[in-house]
């Protein structure tokens, strides 16, 4: 590579990690509020100084019109379509315009500092409010003033009450924390060590079960399938297995079946709401509802938007139209674990987006700048892959 070429590059992974920290450390855009110039900037620069990938843009094109085939139904059966939730909908989709260049960034490895820094910003401000708990009405204030960018809460676990503090961004980090923990284990680079140490206490504090567990559960599994070739350790690793995987069910049975956790009532009763719409109207599993439609729900007690079950979500609101949308979201996994048969670090970050897909399925995240960070950067690692290949 040229000086000149070195420089383009170099400018566009710095305006693409800015992106990242954007979307990483402001995902409502209300502090910063910089995501959209930026993202606009960073899309004129790449069709400037890049080649573009034009059949990507396909993986943009499907979620856009599978809505817009939906909102055109919504509108033949006469329900009512919330057009602000619309707007920011389509808006959500824009960043896999970017898949054009997947080629050109390395996403996961640009995320590393911004993801680091964001994770290392809120234990810092975690054990301050430790430390000092009268700050913690003045940062809760903050917060809720800024669309709780930053979630706080205390939560009972298993009749134990805990402080908790986590970005909304957190399940984002998984592909980082994934290539973190693979790096750790193959290279012994302290660089990565230190950012899966990071993460890791960043998923323990954030207190929601599944960032919590299901982190946890990824790097014991990497870590297994690193150590169970050695020597010796098959009388280490898999007993050790066993033993982990019987608390692990039997730890997150406990969590599930708490009777008083108010989580656990909403989401309930979130289902039972789910049963009774598609019994009164069978169509909605065929054709939807329609985007961005209201339904009422017990868990909330009223006509919501959306709940927490994101797949259940879809399959709301778009029927078996939401069968084009899914293909986008796992068609990245297929590649990497294709991909893995050759390189070890496909799994890695296979698990990861799987993991992510899981915490996001019963949390509104999907359909956010995060939710396509994780695409983008599933995309993006099993391109760059397939050109080692070919």
């Amino acid at each position: 590579m040229t000086i000149m070429s070195k420089l383009i590059q170099w400018v566009g992974n710095s305006l693409f990690m800015l992106l990242v920290f954007l979307f990483v450390a402001d995902p409502t855009n209300t502090i910063l509020g910089l995501k959209t110039p930026v993202f606009a900037l960073l899309l004129l620069y790449s069709l400037v100084f890049f080649k573009a990938d034009w059949k990507n843009i396909v993986y943009f094109i499907v979620p856009v019109m599978t809505v817009m085939v939906s909102l055109v139904i919504a509108a033949m059966q006469g329900s009512h379509v919330d057009m602000v939730a619309l707007k920011d909908l389509l808006m959500s989709f824009a960043p896999l315009i970017l898949l054009m260049w997947a080629g050109h960034y390395d996403i996961i490895r640009l995320s590393i500092i911004p993801v680091a820094v964001t994770a290392t910003l809120v234990l810092l401000l975690f054990w301050t409010i430790f430390f000092v708990p009268d700050l913690e009405g003045p940062i809760y204030v903050f917060m809720g003033e800024h669309n709780d960018t930053i979630m706080m809460s205390n939560r009972a676990f298993l009749g134990f009450e805990v402080f908790c503090m986590y970005p909304k961004s957190t399940a984002a980090f998984m592909p980082v924390f994934g290539l973190a923990v693979y790096k750790s284990l193959t290279k012994k680079k302290w660089q990565y060590i230190l950012v899966a140490i990071i993460l890791l206490h960043m998923f323990v504090i954030s207190g929601t079960r599944s960032s919590v567990l299901l982190p946890v559960l990824m790097a014991g599994v990497l870590v297994f399938l690193y150590c169970r070739n050695g020597r010796y350790m098959r009388y280490i690793v898999y007993p050790g297995v066993i033993v982990f995987a019987i608390a692990f069910v039997f730890l997150l049975a406990m969590l599930l079946l708490e009777d008083d956790e108010p989580s656990n009532l909403v989401k309930y009763a979130h289902l039972e709401s789910y049963k009774n719409l598609f019994e009164a109207n069978p169509g909605y599993l065929i054709f939807g509802q329609g985007p961005c439609t209201e339904f009422y729900s017990l868990g909330f007690r009223k006509m919501t938007l959306t709940t927490e079950w994101t797949y259940m979500e879809l399959l709301r609101n778009y029927g078996l139209l939401c069968l084009p949308i899914l293909y986008v979201i796992l068609l990245p996994v297929y590649r990497l674990l294709r991909l893995s048969v050759k390189y070890e670090s496909a799994l890695a970050i296979a698990m990861a987006v799987v993991i992510y897909l899981v915490i996001a399925g019963t949390n509104p995240l999907l359909f956010s700048s995060t939710g396509m960070l994780v695409l983008l950067s599933a995309y993006s690692y099993s391109e760059r892959l397939k050109c080692k290949t070919e």
